[in-house]
């Protein structure tokens, strides 16, 4: 776990018991939760090895949006040079959890989005202007890592 960061160490010590059977449900989605929140928390940081602490090394990312700009990212690698590119697109973003359901291995999150673009993006805002998005984002987990992340705008 070392690999993993500080953080996620704390959260498996927390429920060391997550992976045996009958550990109480409420442990489970607490561990889940926090690796949720500790996720956006480092993507509102731009902490990108934080970030990708939170996930496994084969992690699937898939962004849907309305627009029809949509991507799907296989493995923490490809996952690390979009998100070292795409920080760079707004001078300011910040994601807020609005609610959060989380499961024995999945989670249904609602999302706002705020951010100004700091260049012209190819959806056509302009540098400068404000985005305002709320969306939904759905999480998979194996043990305590995200493995599957799917937002939808």
């Amino acid at each position: 776990m070392a690999q993993t960061g500080s953080g996620l160490k704390r959260l498996v010590q927390y429920a060391p018991g997550w992976q045996v059977a009958g550990t109480p449900k409420r442990d489970l989605q607490a561990v889940l939760d926090e690796i949720i929140r500790r996720y956006i928390a480092s993507y509102n940081d731009r902490d990108i090895d934080a970030m990708l602490a939170c996930v496994t090394d084969d992690v699937v990312f898939e962004n849907i949006s309305n627009a029809g700009q949509s991507m799907r990212l296989d493995g923490k690698a490809m996952m690390r040079q979009v998100a070292e590119v795409s920080g760079n697109a707004f001078s300011y973003r910040r994601q807020r959890l609005t609610n959060l359901v989380t499961g024995a291995s999945t989670a249904a999150a609602e999302i706002e989005f705020e951010g100004r673009a700091a260049v012209d993006l190819p959806n056509g805002i302009r540098a400068g202007e404000t985005v305002r998005v709320r969306g939904a984002s759905f999480f998979e987990f194996r043990g305590p890592l995200l493995c599957r992340i799917a937002d939808y705008s």
